[in-house]
């Protein structure tokens, strides 16, 4: 099933410039919106209508992302009032074969970029820039293999046939990886070559909100640093903490980890089979 979102000015550059490789906030079915091609129309069919928004009617042109649904996607209900059924996507990493596309007000379209998969990045087209950097590497959001005794970042292909896994560096011991424009090294194995392919889902509490880590690192000062997404587009409690929202009913911040309670860990396995799509009930 191909999902299809409406992006902002700020998530098209970070696409485009930073490599970033996230996906999260409202989605609906391509098919569902496949005559919706002018800003217009777009913004109506997917319920962008609140002026809080950041897209305007008579925009030349709006960006949209269309991307395949995965079994690591975790959905709630979006607004009922929408023309079309809306869903409301979790924080997490695209899949393989995304288009970024540049939608006009004359109803054409271009291509801005593709993402291959974890281990190629995006490819920008030449007429809107050099390639695109890529985004560090996270455990926290999107596939992880257990490959050769090892957890590997990964991404399930060729209809769940295939993994690609990805390298920030050179393998010391493995063979068969190559290295890729983006500096990353490659490879792709059967599907039965993988012990286990999953994504881990950290959720915690902050200061009583329920949100998902989503990135971790270490500061200058060795302190724990987390990337927390909300787990809901309910704004209340988010917005009363401060918590930027960063897309339409997307709250994010960068906090220490120390602030964080109930951690929870739990590993979502994936297969082809367990899930193609967000469901209408």
């Amino acid at each position: 099933m191909l999902l299809q979102k409406v992006v902002t000015p700020a998530l098209t550059e970070a696409y485009l410039v930073g490599g970033h490789d996230r996906v999260a906030g409202y989605v609906v079915r391509t098919t569902d919106v496949d005559l919706a091609t002018r800003p217009p129309q777009l913004i109506a069919a997917h319920g962008l209508t609140d002026p809080r928004f950041p897209f305007r009617a008579d925009a030349p042109w709006l960006d949209v992302l269309r991307f395949e649904a995965s079994p690591q996607f975790q959905y709630l209900p979006g607004d009922a009032d929408t023309l079309v059924p809306q869903w409301w996507l979790r924080h997490s990493r695209l899949t393989p074969g995304a288009e970024l596309l540049r939608m006009f007000d004359d109803g054409s379209c271009a291509l801005l970029a593709r993402y291959g998969d974890v281990g190629t990045g995006w490819d920008v087209s030449h007429t809107t820039g050099p390639r695109a950097s890529i985004a560090p590497l996270s455990r926290c959001v999107g596939p992880v293999a257990l490959w050769h005794g090892s957890y590997v970042d990964a991404d399930l292909v060729d209809d769940g046939r295939s993994v690609v896994l990805a390298l920030d560096s050179p393998p010391l011991k493995e063979t068969g990886f190559t290295p890729t424009e983006n500096g990353r090294w490659r490879r792709v194995v059967p599907r039965h070559e993988v012990d286990e392919l999953f994504e881990l889902d950290v959720v915690a509490s902050w200061h009583g909100l329920e949100v998902r880590m989503v990135d971790q690192w270490m500061d200058g000062r060795r302190d724990v640093i987390a990337r927390i997404s909300a787990l809901s587009d309910d704004g209340q409690l988010a917005e009363q903490l401060s918590m930027p929202c960063v897309e339409p009913g997307l709250y994010e911040s960068v906090v220490p980890a120390a602030e964080l309670d109930d951690l929870v860990a739990r590993r979502l396995v994936l297969d082809v089979e367990t899930m193609v799509g967000p469901e209408l009930d």
